[in-house]
């Protein structure tokens, strides 16, 4: 289901649109954050800066895109600061526990062979190189289009779809030498 937060006429020093944002994409805040940095509480820094952020600069955001894909742009860049920074080296990186999706209980042989596999996925694709990276965890992880991935890293929606073919060339090769799964290309 796609949520749109409604752009608000608010004043300055309102609140509410920050409390909307915050309970729609925080989510989607922290985890592209954290496919950067590799450490959750270091990506809830990150969301608390980005929310802190766009809150104060609300006035300046002209609605070419949804608030959503705005929201993901400011962390995209946030993130890439942190990393420049060299703040992230000197921290433990996790091992993306805080993102393990719940899973209706059903046959617990099925419901870790789930998480085995997932947890595989998501850990070559963090090992992919960032271009690759950031282009899967935006358009699988946080469900974007590729004309939102464009917007949000300032690309070509043509550059989006490569970088997306090519990440799941290596995806499926990277899985492969880990024991043999291959990548279903629909989302999911």
């Amino acid at each position: 289901m796609m949520r749109h937060a409604r752009r608000t006429d608010s004043q300055p020093g309102d609140a509410a649109p920050l409390a909307e944002w915050m309970e729609l994409y925080g989510g989607d805040v922290i985890r592209l954050a954290y496919s950067y940095v590799h450490n959750f509480h270091k990506a809830e820094d990150i969301a608390q800066d980005v929310f802190l952020r766009a809150w104060q600069h609300y006035h300046e955001f002209q609605g070419h895109s949804s608030v959503k894909t705005w929201l993901l742009s400011i962390t995209a860049n946030r993130a890439r600061d942190v990393l420049r920074s060299g703040a992230e080296r000197r921290e433990r990186a996790d091992e993306g526990e805080a993102f393990a999706r719940e899973v209706e209980p059903t046959d617990p042989a099925d419901v870790v062979a789930d998480k085995l596999a997932r947890d595989a996925m998501w850990a070559a694709i963090r090992s992919l190189p960032e271009t690759y990276r950031e282009v899967m965890e935006l358009y699988y992880g946080n469900d974007l289009t590729t004309h939102e991935v464009a917007e949000v890293l300032g690309i070509r929606d043509e550059t989006v779809r490569t970088r997306l073919h090519r990440g799941r060339h290596l995806l499926e090769r990277a899985l492969a030498e880990r024991g043999g799964m291959g990548v279903d290309h629909a989302r999911g």
